[in-house]
């Protein structure tokens, strides 16, 4: 870590977070803390870095979709030894001539793929800790080829964390009371929009699919919207028994067993997909 030590990074906080383009860290990329997605993207990041902050000294960390990059700033702070971000987003991204870029707690590689339709760029059994926030929503269909990739990838006892949009959040539901549409409005850039919102049961029917033992799962009062003023609501909220589980948020901690699974991850659970097509026979 070039100039600055890993306790000095962690010390350093949020208000310093920022990646450039070079390891002199003169030309600064988009990603750093004054960025609006970053702003409000940072409470659900830090609740989720708190849940994998325990595995990844020492350890190699992937997060999947990885805009802005800050999960793995704060992993690579807290020690881990490689981390790596693969973004997906088909639009013009700035860091698609990159392959790694720098910050004061140390470099992140990146990468970009179809992580709908084409594999990981990592060894089988390669990586402890892999993340996958606010990404599973955006698929157009299933994500069969990507479970099947994070299973290949995930070191036997590796973790794996994800984040999803709640579709019973209290937001939807206040919408809908007041006749308003849940949906997310066409977008020029179709990767944006969610495709399917999660309930907590589906979430953990998709962790149980893959074959993995959930370690912590649950919610977070942690919208990613400019909707500030509701944020202290929502903290409340989670206060509350029952009504918290309508946070905007569902995250959930698993771990692959010490021995791989080998089920068959081509029939997906049944409470998330159905295997029919709208052609109409006689």
């Amino acid at each position: 870590m070039s100039g600055t030590s890993i306790g000095e990074a962690v010390a350093a906080g949020a208000e310093d977070f920022a990646f450039f383009y070079d390891e002199d860290r003169r030309r600064p990329t988009p990603y750093q803390a004054g960025g609006e997605y970053f702003r409000r993207g940072k409470d659900r990041m830090d609740r989720t870095f708190a849940l994998i902050a325990p595995y990844v000294v020492d350890k190699d960390v992937l997060d999947i979709g990885a805009s802005p990059f800050y999960l793995l700033y704060r992993a690579k702070a807290a020690g881990a030894r490689l981390c790596h971000g693969v973004y997906f987003a088909n639009d013009d991204h700035p860091l698609r001539p990159y392959r790694t870029i720098h910050s004061a707690a140390g470099p992140v590689e990146i990468s970009h793929a179809d992580v709908e339709n084409e594999g990981l760029p990592f060894a089988e059994d390669s990586l402890d800790v892999v993340t996958a926030c606010e990404i599973l929503e955006h698929f157009d269909a299933f994500p069969v080829k990507l479970s099947t990739e994070i299973r290949r990838v995930l070191k036997p006892g590796g973790h794996l964390c994800i984040t999803v949009p709640n579709v019973c959040s209290i937001a939807h539901i206040l919408k809908l009371i007041a006749q308003k549409n849940i949906y997310m409005r066409y977008r020029a850039d179709a990767t944006g929009r969610h495709k399917h919102e999660y309930t907590l049961s589906q979430l953990r029917d998709y962790v149980d699919y893959l074959g993995m033992e959930v370690v912590k799962i649950g919610v977070m009062p942690s919208p990613t919207s400019n909707k500030y003023v509701l944020r202290p609501f929502y903290r409340l909220l989670a206060r509350i028994p029952v009504l918290r589980l309508y946070s905007p948020v569902l995250y959930v901690l698993a771990r692959q067993p010490g021995v791989k699974p080998t089920t068959d991850l081509t029939r997906p659970p049944s409470s998330i997909y159905e295997d029919i097509s709208s052609t109409e026979e006689d």
